[in-house]
C-alpha cells in the first residue's frame, strides 16, 4: 500500500465497497510485518459497510493495531469482517464498547449514530475514530467535544485529507502569512440532491427487523424504504443526517479552520439560500449558497466542486483540493514551511513536523503514546459549527449568529433553538 493510500478517493477507488469480499494479508495473525501482539492496540469496528469496510482494510495494513471485532446491523458484513480479523461479530455496538480489551475504536454508521457511539466509546475510555460528520445537532456536537475532554480519550476525524502532503503544506503556508492578511475565504462542497423512494418495502433478509430497529437507533422509526438505509440515501434524509452541508462540506471547511482561526475571531453571522424537498425521501439542503462573516473576514459556502481559497488582502489566494494545491503566484508555493508551523499543524501525532500519510496509523500511535492525532476534535466541532449554522440559516430563511467564545446561538428565534437542539 502506498503512502498515499488512505484518502477517501483512494478508499474507493481500492475497494468495491458493499460488494467487495472482506481479504485481508496473512500478515494480520502475525509476521514480520506485525509488531508483537503485546505492542498492538486492539480495534473494533463499528459499521463496516462503505466507508467502514474500508477503514476496516486499511487498519489491517497498521502494523501495531489488531483488529478484533466487527458490529454492523447487517448480518453479512459483521459477521463477514469479524471471520477475515478473527474476531467477534456483534449486531449491538454495546458489546463492543463494554469489552475490557478493547483500546479504541473506528466509528463508520450512519451520521445520526456518530455521536451516542463516539460518547459511549470516550465514557468507557477507548479511543475514537469517527467518520465525518460530527452530529445531527449543534447541542450534540459540543456534548461529544465536552464527553472526550472530560475521559482524556484520544479522537480522529474522518478527515483524511490532513494526511495529504499539498493540504497540509496550504494550511500552514496561509498561517504563515504568505499572502498577508485573510480577507475572505470561498468553500466549495459537492452537492446533495432530493428524490429516493418513499414507498414501503420488506426489510431484506440480511438486516431483518432487529437489525432495522438498530439502524434507526435514536431516531423515530420510520417504515423501511429501499432508498433509506444504503448511501447516498442515508446521507440525505434529515432524520439521520444534514447532508452534504457536512457530509461532504467537513472536508473543504476543515481545510479552512486548519489555515485560519478566522471562525473564532468574532461574532459569526450566516444567510443563505438553499432547496429542500420537503415531500420527498431526501430532504436535506442542497443547491445552498451561504454568506459569512466570521469576525471581519468573509467566506463564501457554497455547492460545486471541493475547495477551499484563502484570499489575502492584497489579493493574493492560495486554494487547496483534494487533489492538488495552487497559488495566484506560483512561486508563492515554493516558500518553505517553518519549523513551528509545520509542527503545529501535524498536532504531535506522529508527524513529528513533517506530513504523516497514513490517517489510520496517526490515530493508532495517538491511542498508543497518548498523543493528539492530526484531526482533532477542536477542529471538527468548528468546522461542524459552520455545517450547521448554514443548516439553520437556511431552513428558517433567516440571519443566524453565533457567539464562537461562548458556543451559543445569538439572539436566537423559537425556530432556530429547536434546530439547535434536536436529536
Amino acid at each position: 500500500m502506498s503512502k498515499r493510500s488512505l484518502s477517501r478517493r483512494s478508499f474507493l477507488a481500492a475497494t468495491s465497497l458493499a460488494a467487495a469480499p472482506v481479504i485481508v494479508p496473512q500478515s494480520v495473525f502475525g509476521d514480520d510485518t506485525k509488531a508483537a501482539p503485546s505492542e498492538r492496540i486492539t480495534v473494533g469496528h463499528i459499521g463496516v459497510g462503505n466507508e467502514g469496510g474500508a477503514l476496516f482494510r486499511a487498519m489491517q495494513q497498521v502494523k501495531e493495531a489488531q483488529s478484533v471485532a466487527a458490529s454492523d446491523c447487517y448480518k453479512s458484513r459483521r459477521e463477514g469482517h469479524a471471520n477475515a480479523c478473527k474476531g467477534k461479530a456483534y449486531l449491538d455496538y454495546h458489546e463492543i464498547i463494554d469489552r475490557s480489551d478493547i483500546d479504541c475504536v473506528v466509528i463508520a454508521t450512519p451520521d445520526h449514530w456518530h455521536v451516542p457511539q463516539a460518547v459511549g466509546a470516550a465514557k468507557s475510555k477507548k479511543g475514537a475514530y469517527v467518520e465525518k460528520p460530527l452530529g445531527l445537532s449543534l447541542a450534540q456536537i459540543l456534548q461529544i467535544e465536552k464527553v472526550f475532554a472530560d475521559n482524556g480519550m484520544q479522537f480522529q476525524y474522518g478527515t483524511q485529507q490532513r494526511s495529504q502532503e499539498h493540504c497540509w503544506r496550504g494550511a500552514a503556508l496561509v498561517r504563515q502569512g504568505v499572502i498577508g492578511k485573510i480577507v475572505k475565504m470561498e468553500v466549495d462542497a459537492p452537492n446533495g440532491h432530493g428524490g429516493g423512494s418513499t414507498a414501503a418495502a420488506p426489510i431484506p433478509p440480511d438486516l431483518g427487523e432487529r437489525g432495522y430497529e438498530t439502524w434507526n437507533g435514536p431516531t423515530l422509526l420510520r417504515p423501511y424504504t429501499v432508498d433509506r438505509c444504503k448511501p447516498d440515501g442515508t446521507y440525505m434524509i434529515y432524520d439521520y443526517s444534514i447532508g452534504y452541508l457536512g457530509g461532504w462540506g467537513a472536508h473543504p471547511l476543515d481545510i479552512m479552520v486548519w489555515g485560519s482561526d478566522a471562525d473564532l475571531s468574532g461574532t459569526v453571522s450566516a444567510e443563505g439560500t438553499g432547496t429542500i424537498k420537503t415531500d420527498e425521501l431526501c430532504n436535506t439542503v442542497h443547491n445552498w449558497n451561504v454568506n459569512f462573516k466570521l469576525g471581519e473576514v468573509e467566506l463564501v459556502f457554497k455547492t460545486g466542486g471541493d475547495r477551499t481559497r484563502f484570499i489575502g488582502e492584497g489579493g493574493d489566494w492560495i486554494e487547496v483540493r483534494r487533489g492538488g494545491i495552487k497559488a495566484s503566484k506560483p512561486e508563492l508555493l515554493q516558500v518553505p514551511v517553518t519549523e513551528k508551523n509545520g509542527s503545529a499543524l501535524a498536532q504531535g501525532g506522529g508527524w513529528g513536523g513533517a506530513v504523516h500519510y497514513n490517517h489510520c496509523r496517526d490515530f493508532i500511535l495517538g491511542v498508543k503514546n497518548k498523543t493528539v492525532p492530526v484531526s482533532t476534535l477542536r477542529d471538527a466541532v468548528r468546522s461542524d459549527i459552520i455545517s450547521h449554522l448554514s443548516d439553520i440559516a437556511v431552513r428558517t430563511k433567516s440571519v443566524v449568529k453565533w457567539n464562537p467564545q461562548e458556543r451559543t446561538l445569538i439572539g436566537a428565534t423559537e425556530e432556530q433553538k429547536a434546530i439547535f437542539y434536536r436529536r
